[in-house]
């Protein structure tokens, strides 16, 4: 019995041992100590239902989407049509919207073009009309607006102001009818002369309309 005692105190000192072992290990993770695991949202910073450390987080603001301004109200001169395409190029401006407005009716085609080309023109632009193909508006950081115009005579005996459209324009010369003023504008960068460009704006039966190269429609085009 006398030699028991050695191995008593053997065990004693292993036990002692152990218990030192655990609490060096608990010191040095103490990230595996409860409730400071990720997900627990007991830890500094965590968020729970749209708080953040107590503190209530406001729900972020939806915007509202810009509604395009009736464009009757532009009268049908020059300055009008300044005004009218300034629309386009204002901040979060409805695009869209205010294109959709510029869609011509077969009435519409008859003030500019005789009556086979305004046929044509209307079968072949009203899909792309309601198709939403047709939307005016200027690339980022296009926010200047540069207008060319000349008028039904001046586009059918290629006067200097024609010469500011597209070539295309000659080949309709013959087929346009008529009194209006025709306008083409480009929206353009500060300080500079190309971007994206539009052609066929004109005021017609008391309101504006977009009539974008009309010589699409002739047979030999």
């Amino acid at each position: 019995m006398k030699r028991a005692a050695p191995i008593v105190i053997i065990l004693a000192l292993a036990a002692l041992a152990g218990l030192a072992g655990c609490k060096k290990k608990s010191e040095k993770f103490p990230d595996q100590l409860p409730g400071a695991g990720a997900g627990t949202g007991a830890g500094t910073g965590a968020t729970t239902n749209g708080t953040i450390a107590g503190t209530s987080v406001p729900p972020v603001a939806t915007p509202t989407p810009a509604t395009a301004p009736s464009l009757k109200t532009f009268p049908g001169t020059e300055a009008g049509a300044k005004s009218l395409l300034a629309e386009f190029v204002k901040t979060g401006a409805d695009t869209v919207g205010l294109s959709a407005q510029l869609r011509p009716s077969l009435a519409d085609y008859k003030a500019l073009f005789d009556a086979p080309l305004s046929a044509k023109l209307d079968k072949l632009y009203t899909p792309q009309w309601e198709s939403g193909a047709f939307v005016v508006a200027p690339k980022p950081g296009q926010t200047v607006v540069l207008i060319d115009s000349a008028t039904v005579a001046e586009l059918k005996s290629g006067a200097p102001a024609a010469k500011e459209f597209p070539g295309g324009y000659k080949m309709v010369g013959s087929h346009l009818v008529g009194a209006a003023r025709l306008y083409r504008f480009r929206f353009v960068e500060p300080g500079k002369t190309l971007g994206m460009a539009f052609d066929g704006l004109a005021f017609v039966n008391g309101h504006w309309v977009l009539v974008p190269k009309p010589w699409r429609a002739l047979d030999d085009h």
